[in-house]
């Protein structure tokens, strides 16, 4: 008869079944709500040092990339608003 499976654990064919982690299922300790939440700030940490920080120039650079769009599409939704509302006009005056 096969283990009973529990989501996110693997089955193995020489021993218990073992959570994702790694560890075994032994029924006690290793899993309770402290270790969760240890793990969890330890694979945070983990993957926050990976994270690639921009330069500077880069920073700068990107912001004003991003104020030059924004700028221009304010500016076109502003022109489109202008069009419309002139366009509604012409159609059904007022």
């Amino acid at each position: 008869m096969a283990p009973e499976m529990q989501p996110g654990s693997v089955a193995s064919d020489d021993g218990p079944v073992a959570p994702a982690g790694g560890t075994p299922a032994t029924g006690h300790g290793g899993w309770g709500p402290a270790n969760r939440v240890r793990t969890y700030y330890r694979e945070t940490v983990s993957e926050l040092r990976k994270v690639i920080y921009p330069t500077r120039s880069e920073l700068i650079t990107y912001t004003i990339v991003v104020l030059v769009f924004v700028s221009f599409m304010v500016a076109a939704i502003f022109g489109m608003d202008i069009g419309f509302a002139k366009l509604d006009l012409l159609l059904f005056g007022k």
